[in-house]
Order: C-alpha cells, then structure tokens, then sequence
C-alpha cells in the first residue's frame, strides 16, 4: 500500500477507547494523536442548541433519562459524565480542535428544520473541513438544495448505495460486516469511496473496535478510512502492511 493511498481514520466519538465519547478530552486527544477525521454526533436541545451526544438521552451516560430534544440546553450543561457535561455544545467539539481539523458529524436528527439550522451553524466554521454524516437519503437531497457540504451515507442498507450516490452523495459508510469481499473493489471501480465502521454487526466487537488483521485487509481491498475507537492502534495497525516483506 502506498502512502497516497494510506486509509483516513476518523476517531469514533472522539478518541473514545480511553476517553468519554463526544467529550472535549475525547476530541483533543484524538487530534493530537493524529485522527484524520473527528467524529461526533449532533443534537438539539427542546430550545435548538446543537450538543454532541450519540444517544436520544442521557440514561447510559449519567443514568438520569434526561431526554435531548425534551430539554433546555442550559438544563443539560448541568449534567456531567466524568466530571463534564455530559451533552456539550457543537460550538464547544470547535473550539476543542485546531481550526484545520476535519470532522465527521452523525446528524441524529434529521427533521427539515434541524437540519436548516445545523447548515446555518455549520456556516459560521468554514475553516475546517466538514462532513455530514445522514441517515436518509431524502435528507440528503434537501442538503443539496441548498449546500456543498460533503456527505457520508450512513445508510442502514448498503443496496441503497446506487441512490445514494444518483443524490449526490460523497462517501458511503459501510459497517465491517457489510464490507464483503469484493464489495470495496467494486465501490472503487465505480469511484465510490467507501468508509468502514469497524466492529459492531457479527463481529462480536464494539462499534469502533477493530480486528487488526480484518483492518488491514480492508485497507488492502481499497477502504478510504475507517471508523475506530483507537485511532493510534488502527494507525500501528495499518502501518504494518508497509513493513510486510513482500
């Protein structure tokens, strides 16, 4: 594998093996250990303020079943996981990360009006590069009425993918599980690229988390990135396949 075509990896809610998912310390140290690409997942509060948090509530994090969208954003800076708030601020994932740092963002919801006003925030921070991750590809036809932005099809369904890119869509995520043989060398083929959220779906492991070997295999097959919770390791991991005697 050549070094034009080493894989992104985008830390999954941040640098989430060691650290809090969408925490501000999970997304500072994923950059400083050299994450392609900072994930987190968007929300909004009952008065419209965009938090990160990949929940609908905050039952798994705080074990109080605060509801996102049911509650004031001031009422949910209140709520800490590890000594922080549990939901922060969009603005807050910014002010973390150095202005060039590319971010994925999993928009939760996906409703007209949350995704208008996602795209009016998103406006304020053109310096960094980034993507949205959607769920729907009605969504993302209503961004392409009105933004460039760049988009990753987190599509339940991955025969949907044709739609997906007739849409305008840019990337396509697939989970580990879906990534078959052949699957991504198709893909490429047809210049798709194709992401891939390691672990999850019969593979015994956590999403994010990553068998070393199936890593590098991927990469082989032509992966463009991968979703990981340990962006280090995944890095050691891929750098591996360099230092394989041919």
């Amino acid at each position: 594998m050549t070094a034009s075509a080493r894989p992104l990896l985008v830390a999954h809610r941040g640098y989430s093996a060691i650290y809090r998912e969408n925490s501000p310390e999970a997304w500072r140290k994923a950059a400083e250990a050299g994450a392609d690409v900072v994930e987190a997942d968007v929300r909004f509060t009952a008065d419209g303020v965009a938090v990160c948090c990949h929940d609908s509530d905050l039952s798994r994090l705080t074990g109080r079943p605060a509801a996102i969208a049911e509650t004031d954003a001031a009422i949910l800076a209140t709520i800490e996981a590890d000594g922080m708030p549990a939901a922060p601020t969009l603005e807050a994932l910014f002010a973390e990360l150095p202005a060039d740092q590319a971010v994925l963002l999993d928009v939760k919801d996906e409703h007209p009006q949350a995704i208008d006003r996602l795209l009016a925030i998103l406006a304020t921070f053109a310096s960094a590069p980034i993507f949205l991750g959607l769920h729907r590809i009605e969504t993302l036809r209503r961004v392409r009425r009105h933004s460039g932005q760049p988009v990753v099809g987190l599509i339940d369904n991955s025969r949907n993918a044709g739609a997906f890119f007739e849409a305008g869509g840019d990337i396509l995520r697939l989970w580990e599980a879906d990534a078959l043989p052949g699957v991504i060398e198709t893909a490429a083929k047809r210049a798709h690229p194709i992401w891939v959220t390691t672990g999850h779906r019969d593979t015994g492991r956590r999403g994010g988390d990553f068998d070393a070997d199936v890593l590098r295999r991927l990469a082989g097959e032509g992966a463009a990135a991968f979703l990981v919770n340990d962006p280090l390791a995944a890095r050691a991991a891929i750098s591996a396949i360099s230092r394989s005697p041919t």
